[in-house]
């Protein structure tokens, strides 16, 4: 399944399913539940397709409610109070959850498109039109009650509006988890970049985030806030000391743009932890470390750049001799 794809299969039937997924693995004490039966065993507690469960868990694992350590499936913190509370809010904690873990990005992104924000920052948009645009999300914001209604038009309070735009809603989870880890971090780190520029610009609509649209650029993010615009590489590592690797194509634009090009370095990464609370726990250890004019930098010596591949071709253009 593709991240695109995550928020119509989220249906309310299968919302419904969450829950009672939290409550059978809350049911086995440490060290949890074992990773080899788990789909036998929470398919018997949810009931529906047995081939739902894997997908059930992976919306879990991204919305930061179910972790796994070696051989065992047990639940967070935000997972416990989920499973113990939720039901006395009428799925509220679940359902923020599930915005601010990106599951609903594409109908985020569409939702706040196609309507108009009040002066207090509330969204109004057409029933008809929010409906069509973002029927899942719309149902799992009606779970927050008052701050939402849906009647000719559909409204949500301007606490709401702030959960679904902000950027760790806006953020796709990643479609298999458990292969790409490369990947996975290297969206992280761009997530958090984007936060963090956001966060510091005069004018955070000038921010741009233009990988997601155009890999090919040799760097991530855009800030219009300076003149000339300031261009972004963004670096994500689950360790702590400073290493990574440029692209030809980064490094050629590093040397063409000068001082306008900066890398920004993430270190100590986990993909387990949810994005907020990641995000806010490098922040106060430091990161993002900028290395502000690579290109200065690798000329200096202040960092250094070393080839790890070459490409080998034969002189003569001829094909193996068989000797």
């Amino acid at each position: 399944m593709s991240s695109r794809d995550w928020g119509s299969w989220l249906t309310a039937v299968r919302v419904d399913r969450l829950p009672l997924v939290l409550s059978s693995i809350r049911r086995y004490p440490p060290p949890g539940m074992d990773v080899r039966k788990a789909h036998l065993y929470l398919w018997r507690g949810c009931g529906g397709p047995m081939g739902d469960v894997p997908q059930i868990l992976d919306v879990l694992m991204q919305a930061g409610l179910v972790e796994t350590e070696e051989t065992w499936l047990r639940l967070t913190k935000a997972g416990r109070k989920v499973a113990t509370q939720d039901h006395r809010t009428g799925g509220k904690f679940l359902g923020l959850a599930l915005v601010r873990s990106g599951v609903f990005a594409a109908q985020a992104s569409r939702l706040l498109e196609v309507s108009a924000i009040n002066d207090d920052q509330s969204l109004v948009c057409p029933a008809e039109v929010a409906i069509k645009v973002a029927p899942q999300l719309i149902g799992v914001l009606r779970r927050f009650g008052q701050p939402v209604s849906l009647a000719d038009e559909l409204t949500v309070s301007a606490e709401l509006v702030t959960e679904i735009g902000d950027v760790w809603s806006l953020l796709p989870p990643p479609s298999v988890p458990e292969v790409d880890h490369r990947k996975d971090m290297g969206n992280r780190g761009e997530i958090f970049s984007y936060r963090y520029c956001r966060s510091k610009a005069d004018d955070p609509g000038k921010v741009r985030w233009v990988a997601r649209d155009d890999e090919s650029l040799g760097y991530d993010i855009e800030d219009l806030n300076f003149m000339p615009k300031r261009r972004i590489e963004v670096k994500a590592s689950a360790e702590k000391v400073v290493r990574f690797f440029l692209s030809p194509n980064e490094l050629e634009v590093a040397r063409r743009c000068g001082s306008d090009y900066e890398v920004h370095f993430w270190g100590g990464v986990s993909l387990k932890a949810p994005l907020k609370e990641e995000y806010e726990r490098l922040a106060k250890d430091g990161y993002p470390l900028i290395f502000r004019g690579l290109n200065d930098l690798l000329v200096s010596g202040r960092l250094s750049a070393v080839p790890t591949q070459y490409l080998v071709t034969a002189s003569d253009g001829s094909g193996p001799s068989g000797r």
